[in-house]
């Protein structure tokens, strides 16, 4: 399959594109990881984040706060 009918079918099938799947998929993936306890540090490192700043900026753009704040409540 070509990587312009796998993007088509992608977000034929699922309504994203691929960039905007992962997303979601990492703030599944960290959500459940951080509720049982994991750090910051550890779930942005296995995401393949650059450094944890980079991870809650993209969890702060995604669910409009960090994710301290974000268990806090």
């Amino acid at each position: 399959m070509s990587e312009r009918s796998l993007k088509r079918l992608m977000v034929q099938e699922t309504g994203l594109s691929f960039g905007r799947w992962r997303r979601q998929l990492h703030l599944v993936i960290a959500l459940r990881e951080l509720a049982s306890g994991a750090t910051v540090q550890r779930v942005s490192s296995d995401l393949g984040y650059e450094s944890a700043t980079a991870f809650i900026v993209m969890f702060k753009k995604a669910l409009g706060t960090t994710p301290a704040r974000y268990f806090a409540s």
